[in-house]
């Protein structure tokens, strides 16, 4: 059974109900922090566990980890509680106050709860520096994809329908980077779009980049790519669904985030068989080993991404052997299959009766 709450999540309930899963919508669930629609949430998935009287509850995410932790307390049932950080939100780019409070709530609920998944070792070792829990309570679970299920557009058909009716033009001798993310402060999509003028202006480079996704940042991305005139550079595609359907539209793929858990979308891009430059920020480094499945740079740094970007367009060579071998290792190391037998060993139930 599977609940979830209202922004966002329509494509997870949507999929949960085609495999037969029963699906619930928490109204009151929402991503920032709400007093009263927190209280409200914990009340509501109180009474969702004591309608469903699940063995194991397992929360995802911060908001749903402190709200359904708080909800279990008043759940009288024996249970097993599960909780997956996806990458700690004190470890954002936010104001102190709130990465306080945040930290304190986490703490707070840790104490509830019976096991934590992290999803990268670094975030394991994060939460052991914040003392948010003992060492027997965390354990590194990594994200892993459907290798073998991935469908990807050729690349005439993935940008066509990228490009759209927009006024956007892209030539066969241009090289095409591109990358999948929200439009958050934590994605770093102002450097990489500064990286794109130093490639335009310093390095005379003929380049595009497409930018998949949406998000509270629109407007402010929109006014850095027109105040750079760099409006036949870059296309801001709109969210997709199923985006990386679309990675092989492009020549290079590029992560610029400052803050990340075990992205998804660089797994999709190795498995794309795209060459990748990524910061090294959270556990991506435990993905990309750099120079060998791919480029590092540090977060923050335009500088480094445009030597790194100009040195793939630069190098045919390099960028398939670097792509070959990230291909290669999503094969073998980051499965769907490793991923579900290593949480199906946290689900086993102990002393449950």
């Amino acid at each position: 059974m599977v609940a979830a709450g209202q922004v966002g999540e329509q494509p997870l309930l949507e999929k949960s109900a085609e495999q037969s899963i029963k699906t619930y919508q928490l109204k009151n669930l929402v991503r920032e922090i709400s007093p009263l629609k927190d209280l409200a949430a914990i009340w509501e998935m109180k009474k969702l566990y004591q309608k469903l009287q699940p063995d194991i509850i397992h929360l995802n995410s911060t908001k749903a980890g402190i709200t359904g932790a708080m909800a279990a307390i008043f759940y009288q049932r024996r249970h097993r509680l599960i909780y997956t950080a996806h990458g700690w939100v004190f470890n954002e780019p936010l104001p102190k106050w709130k990465k306080n409070i945040f930290l304190w709530l986490e703490r707070l609920t840790a104490r509830y709860k019976d096991e934590i998944i992290c999803v990268s070792e670094f975030d394991r070792q994060s939460a052991l520096n914040h003392k948010i829990a003992a060492s027997n309570k965390l354990t590194t679970i990594h994200n892993g994809i459907d290798e073998g299920k991935m469908e990807f557009l050729p690349k005439t058909e993935a940008l066509k329908e990228l490009i759209g009716n927009a006024d956007f033009q892209v030539a066969d001798s241009d090289v095409v980077i591109g990358t999948i993310a929200n439009f958050y402060p934590t994605k770093g999509l102002e450097y990489l779009i500064e990286a794109v003028h130093l490639l335009v202006t310093d390095y005379s480079l003929a380049i595009r980049l497409i930018i998949i996704g949406g998000g509270e940042k629109q407007y402010a991305l929109e006014k850095i790519i027109n105040d750079k005139k760099l409006g036949d550079k870059i296309l801001l595609a709109g969210r997709k669904e199923n985006a990386s359907r679309y990675l092989q539209a492009f020549d290079i793929y590029v992560c610029s985030s400052v803050k990340e858990g075990f992205p998804y979308s660089i797994l999709e891009a190795m498995s794309a068989g795209l060459p990748i430059i990524t910061t090294n920020v959270g556990g991506i480094p435990e993905i990309i080993d750099d120079n060998i499945t791919g480029l590092l740079v540090a977060s923050k740094n335009p500088d480094q991404l445009a030597k790194k970007i100009s040195r793939l367009a630069d190098n045919k060579t390099l960028a398939e052997k670097l792509a070959g071998r990230a291909k290669t290792t999503v094969q073998q190391k980051f499965s769907k299959e490793k991923m579900a037998e290593q949480t199906m060993g946290v689900y086993k139930i102990r002393n449950l009766k």
